[in-house]
């Protein structure tokens, strides 16, 4: 039997627990999850030649050397050096025979997955609505300012061992969720599916089928329902948080121009063939992990500048950076409002309106600050004449402030010539 049939036999038996569970009248709980025998005692036929009892307890997902991303180790990147895990290291892998599967169907299939994460919207420009590919949030690919095969750059969010921790539970959709749906979740959200000819890809298509075959390659000698610890992004926490009516995105427009303009260009667009767009209609959607705050301004602390990271680590810059990048027009999600429909849409969702609402806006807060300041938030480029001399001023709210208003202030000050 090969590892990824082995590996679609465990997600099966999964979702059959899941529906019988389900049958019983309620929705499963962790204690429904529980309510097994222990081991030895009889039910089943542990110790007695037959099978072995399941396991009594959840057994929540392992994070290695999860000390490397918090405390002092938060803060000098530590845990994005390929050898600091004392339990595991961050091992690029080679694609070659002795590596892909020996399965012949298997390992064309792995390495179809590649070529598709490599350069997405030209691979599957039927289910990508936008200018993207799974390469630039998880490094590698195709393009010549790339470095590395896809997935495999711990600078970026490498995806190097985490399937193995699939699946999980996702509180943006209140379900579990194996692999494959969470593909498809990105083709949805980063990839702007809905806009696409065809929309979001099949769960059984082939191309979903090798992306996941990809990313199973990629998990291979992790231990199933394990998390390495360079999975994932650092967010703020405490002190570091700024509250969102307080992040200031026409700071982040000089911060911008300082850092971000000369690759994703002033009207952030990119370059073709070398850097993606980060708004408007070639870039992600608004029900995009990217197009949180929080989530956006720790990607920018950890894999920005490409090749060149952790320039910009204070937490201030990167979330005012974060809130210029989400304050301008992009493609909208449909699906917004069933998002977060138990859990409550989060603060740094910007672009959902029961956000918007529970700060007192009627629009993204964001957006509604660059427009207090006559800053453009299509795709017009922006140059540091356009940046008030105030900048501090967009740190407070500002709900009530009109553009109108906020003439009038200028008027005022100029003496009304």
């Amino acid at each position: 039997m090969s590892w990824l049939t082995r590996r679609h036999m465990l997600a099966a038996v999964f979702a059959v627990a899941l529906v019988a569970l389900a049958g019983c009248g309620s929705a499963p709980t962790k204690d429904a999850f529980n309510n097994t025998a222990a081991p030895g005692s009889g039910a089943g036929v542990g110790g007695g030649g037959g099978p072995t009892d399941l396991p009594a307890q959840w057994n929540d997902s392992k994070v290695y050397d999860q000390d490397l991303r918090t405390g002092e180790q938060k803060d000098n990147f530590r845990y994005r050096n390929a050898t600091a895990g004392e339990q595991v290291n961050f091992v690029p892998k080679q694609m070659n025979a002795s590596t892909l599967p020996s399965n012949p169907m298997e390992r064309e299939l792995v390495k179809r997955g590649r070529e598709i994460m490599a350069n997405t919207s030209e691979e599957m420009p039927n289910h990508v609505g936008n200018n993207l590919s799974c390469a630039n949030c998880h490094g590698g690919g195709d393009l010549p300012t790339t470095q590395g095969m896809v997935g495999q750059d711990i600078d970026m969010i490498p995806l190097v061992g985490t399937a193995a921790s699939y699946p999980e539970w996702t509180n943006r959709t209140s379900r579990m969720r194996d692999m494959r749906q969470r593909i498809m979740g990105c083709f949805m959200r980063s990839m702007n599916s809905p806009d696409s000819p065809e929309g979001m890809p099949e769960y059984t298509s082939r191309e979903v089928q090798a992306m996941e075959a990809y990313m199973e390659w990629l998990a291979q000698g992790q231990p199933t329902g394990s998390k390495p610890y360079w999975q994932h992004l650092n967010k703020p926490t405490g002190d570091e948080k700024v509250p969102i009516p307080e992040v200031n995105p026409v700071r982040g427009a000089e911060l911008y121009l300082e850092n971000c303009a000369s690759c994703h260009g002033a009207d952030g667009q990119g370059i073709e063939g070398q850097y993606p767009p980060l708004w408007g209609n070639g870039s992600y959607n608004d029900g995009a992990g990217m197009g949180r705050i929080y989530t956006s301004a720790a990607f920018i602390r950890e894999a920005m500048p490409y090749g060149y990271a952790h320039q910009v680590s204070d937490w201030r810059d990167v979330q005012d950076m974060a809130g210029y990048m989400n304050a301008h027009d992009r493609p909208h999600l449909p699906r917004q409002p069933k998002d977060w429909s138990e859990a409550g849409a989060p603060d740094e969702a910007v672009y959902y309106e029961r956000v918007q609402e529970r700060f007192g806006y009627d629009k993204n807060p964001m957006t509604h600050k660059l427009e207090l300041a006559g800053i453009p938030t299509d795709d017009t480029p922006l140059n540091e004449s356009m940046i008030p001399s105030d900048v501090d001023r967009y740190d407070q709210p500002l709900r009530n402030e009109t553009a109108d208003n906020q003439n009038s202030i200028a008027d005022a000050m100029d003496g009304g010539n």
